[in-house]
């Protein structure tokens, strides 16, 4: 939602921008990436990674608008791993850029563009010093979870998954297993979820419960139903914390600092 109701936890759809050791990686391409791209050429920032949970329309909608992508300074990895039929990152982004969807093809991006595929399971090495284990997320079409480890701290990004009580589940608790933060797809409350059977999302009480088991230190609700308005949203963040303390709703532009330690959780 996008409005005067809405500005609180926000209307763009997902991109989240982190930095460890010497990677920038910004995970997924909404509409969120068109401000953060603005951010990141007044930075003067040249290499980013841009790593993709799954291709759906939300969640790609606005990489033909980041500005780094055609700016000739810019070095830009795009990362994939999730498509189930084999295609290639490349292949996505040419999906992307596709008249008469949009008017101009994937080679009037002036940055160098290079493009990384991964299997769910693999780990990846963005640059020295910063891990990122991804894996398989339950999710029509499919879809990638990332854990990104770095000095001591770890973060999750697990979006887009659907709790099954089974090897989703536990795949979850795998990448999150003692994160400091993890930011989990909690779409539906727990009254709506009934109706949405098999749509790919998830509810606050389900990722309460999957973080307690994996033993998460603070997590945010994310991929907010697109039609809440700020009150909505507040009163589901009030309801998750009244039995999840740790809990949270995910606020667009929040950010967080994750203090380096020496011991690090592991996977």
């Amino acid at each position: 939602m996008v409005g005067a109701d809405a500005l609180e936890f926000g209307g763009h759809t997902a991109c989240v921008e982190v930095r460890a050791g010497d990677s920038l990686m910004l995970f997924d391409a909404g509409s969120g990436i068109i401000p953060a791209g603005k951010a990141l050429l007044e930075e003067g920032i040249t290499e980013i990674n841009l790593l993709f949970s799954h291709v759906h329309y939300d969640h790609i909608i606005g990489l033909p608008y980041f500005l780094p992508a055609f700016w000739n300074k810019a070095k830009l990895r795009i990362w994939a791993g999730h498509m189930q039929d084999g295609s290639t990152p490349e292949q996505l982004v040419d999906g992307i850029f596709r008249p008469p969807y949009f008017p101009i093809t994937k080679e009037y991006m002036r940055a160098d563009v290079e493009y990384r595929q991964f299997t769910p399971g693999d780990v990846l090495e963005p640059s020295p010093g910063v891990r990122l284990v991804t894996g398989s997320l339950t999710h029509p079409n499919g879809a990638v979870g990332y854990r990104v480890e770095c000095k001591g701290a770890t973060f999750c990004y697990l979006t887009d998954f659907e709790h099954d009580g089974g090897a989703g589940d536990a795949e979850i608790v795998r990448l999150a297993r003692n994160a400091d933060l993890a930011m989990l797809d909690a779409t539906y409350t727990p009254e709506e979820y009934p109706r949405y059977v098999k749509f790919g999302h998830s509810t606050w009480r389900d990722c309460g419960a999957l973080c307690a088991k994996a033993g998460v230190r603070e997590w945010g609700m994310f991929h907010h139903m697109h039609m809440r308005a700020d009150i909505d949203q507040q009163a589901i963040e009030d309801a998750a914390r009244k039995e999840y303390p740790n809990a949270f709703a995910v606020r667009q532009g929040q950010h967080f600092h994750l203090a380096a330690r020496t011991e690090n959780a592991g996977t």
